[in-house]
């Protein structure tokens, strides 16, 4: 169990600290441009999602391509795929679950909750992330079991 939590605490740490300031940052430009609670809620959920997928996706692309070095473009594609699936079924269900229904749940009434954006935010973006990581971390275990790392 040690070596689990080392390994999912390496794969989803930076990508959660990028996340977060993508989730505030998105947020807050929403913010600037409408009071609208829900669109700012989307905002953040956007940015949140742009943040984590785009670091693991391209973390895992680059330590795809020194571990296999594709030298053909066919190789190179396959291996793009195979990130992507890897991807789509370690992180769909909770993604689905998270951006459609959790996310803007916590977003929208996190400050509202709590009185304070900054605060809010934070809290609601944390109990989100606890069942989003739960449900991730569920299928990166099944995964490793029956797919190819890369």
């Amino acid at each position: 169990m040690k070596f689990r939590i080392k390994e999912w605490i390496r794969r989803y740490a930076w990508a959660e600290v990028i996340s977060t300031i993508f989730t505030f940052l998105c947020g807050w430009a929403s913010s600037c441009i409408t009071k609208n609670a829900v669109a700012i809620a989307y905002a953040g959920t956007l940015g949140a999602a742009a943040g984590f997928y785009g670091f693991i996706f391209t973390r895992d692309i680059y330590n795809s391509y020194l571990k296999h070095e594709p030298e053909s473009i066919r190789a190179k594609i396959l291996l793009v795929a195979r990130c992507l699936r890897n991807m789509g079924f370690e992180f769909g269900l909770a993604e689905l679950l998270d951006f459609l229904v959790i996310r803007p749940f916590c977003l929208l009434y996190g400050p509202v909750i709590l009185k304070n954006y900054f605060w809010g935010i934070l809290a609601g973006k944390t109990v989100a992330d606890i069942i989003f990581f739960t449900i991730s971390i569920l299928m990166f275990e099944i995964r490793k079991k029956h797919f190819h790392w890369f």
